[in-house]
C-alpha cells in the first residue's frame, strides 16, 4: 500500500536545508523518560525535555522509554515505547500543526482543535483527527486507531471514512480495515500508562527557555537504515538529506549492500555511470556541507 497522496509535497519539504531553531519553538519536548535519540541532518543527538522539534526531526524512542511533544497551539502528541517517528513538518499560522510518519510504535495526538492540521501517516493508513483525541499503534503489518473524542478522517487506500469518538479501526497488511464499536482488550494492553489518561501539559515551564540537544556522532546506516527501507515516498526524499554519509566507508558499504532495497542510491554511488553534467552534481550532493554544530545553550 502507499502512503496516502496528499502527504507527497509534505516529504518534498525534506530535500530542502533544515530550518534554524525559531525563537518560539512550535513544537517542544515536554515529557522524557528512558533513552529517546533524535536524527537532525544526519547527526543523531541525545533529546532533552526542552528541545523545540524541527521539520525532519527523526525520534527514536527506546524500549523502555516515553516522549511526550507540545505544540504551541495547545496539542499534545505522545510516543511510546519502540516508536520510531518522523516529522515531516511542523508548521505554525493557520493552520497550525505538522504532518508525521510513523514507522510502527505507540502514539496518542491529544488537544486537536478545530482550523489546525495533524496527520499521522503509517505503512498501513493515515490519520488526520479533526478535533478530540486518538491513539494508534502500528507495527508487525498490522495497525489500529481508537478515537477517544472527537472526529478524525481516515485513510486506507482506496478507502478513505470519518471516524467519531468511541470508534476503533484495525487493518492488517494486504487486508481490507475494520470498524468496532470499542477498542479491542489486546489493544489496551499494548498502551503505555500515560495513554491511558489525559496528557499533561508541561509546556509553561519551558517557555522562557530553550534547551539545545546533546550532540552523539553522525547516523550509521543501522540507525537510520529503517528509513532508507521504507516505502518510496518516505525514503527518497531523504537521499540528498543523507548523501553527504556516502562518502563514510562503512556507510557506503551498507549502501551497496542493500541497494536492491533503495535503488534511488545508485545516482549517488556510482555517478561515473552518469553523463559529465549528472556526475559532477552527484559529487556535490554526496560531499555537501559539513554538519552544523548545535548551538550552545543560552
Amino acid at each position: 500500500m502507499q502512503v496516502v497522496k496528499p502527504i507527497h509535497l509534505a516529504f518534498a519539504l525534506l530535500a530542502c536545508p533544515l530550518a534554524a531553531v525559531a525563537a518560539d519553538p512550535v513544537a517542544t519536548i515536554t515529557l522524557l523518560e528512558g533513552q529517546v535519540a533524535m536524527v537532525r541532518g544526519v547527526t543523531r543527538y541525545a533529546l532533552a525535555e526542552g528541545v523545540g522539534l524541527q521539520s525532519g526531526d527523526i525520534i527514536e524512542v527506546g524500549d523502555k522509554g516515553l516522549a511526550q511533544i507540545e505544540f504551541a497551539e495547545g496539542a499534545a502528541l505522545a510516543l511510546g515505547p519502540g516508536t520510531r517517528m518522523l516529522a515531516v513538518s511542523i508548521t505554525q499560522g493557520k493552520p497550525a500543526g505538522g504532518d508525521f510518519y510513523a514507522l510502527r510504535g505507540a502514539l496518542k495526538l491529544s488537544g486537536v482543535k478545530k482550523g489546525t492540521h495533524f496527520r499521522i501517516a503509517t505503512p498501513l493508513f493515515a490519520l488526520q483527527p479533526v478535533e478530540g483525541a486518538a491513539v494508534l499503534v502500528v507495527g508487525g503489518g498490522e495497525g489500529s486507531v481508537f478515537v477517544e473524542s472527537g472526529d478524525a478522517r481516515l485513510t486506507a487506500a482506496p478507502a478513505s471514512l470519518r471516524l467519531k469518538g468511541g470508534d476503533f479501526f484495525t487493518r492488517k497488511a494486504g487486508q481490507k480495515g475494520a470498524v468496532a464499536p470499542r477498542p479491542s482488550p489486546a489493544f489496551i494492553g499494548e498502551l503505555p500508562r500515560l495513554f491511558l489518561d489525559p496528557l499533561p501539559s508541561r509546556l509553561a515551564r519551558y517557555k522562557e527557555r530553550q534547551v539545545q540537544p546533546r550532540q552523539l556522532e553522525a547516523a550509521s546506516y543501522t540507525e537510520v537504515e529503517a528509513w532508507l527501507k521504507a516505502p518510496p515516498e518516505v525514503r527518497r526524499p531523504l537521499v540528498e538529506r543523507f548523501a553527504p554519509r556516502a562518502s563514510d566507508p562503512a556507510f557506503r558499504s551498507a549502501l551497496v549492500s542493500n541497494l536492491r532495497f533503495h535503488p534511488e542510491w545508485d545516482p549517488i554511488l556510482y555517478p561515473e555511470k552518469r553523463s559529465p553534467k549528472e556526475a559532477d552534481a552527484a559529487s556535490a550532493t554526496r560531499s555537501g556541507p559539513a554538519p552544523s554544530k548545535p548551538a550552545d545553550k543560552p
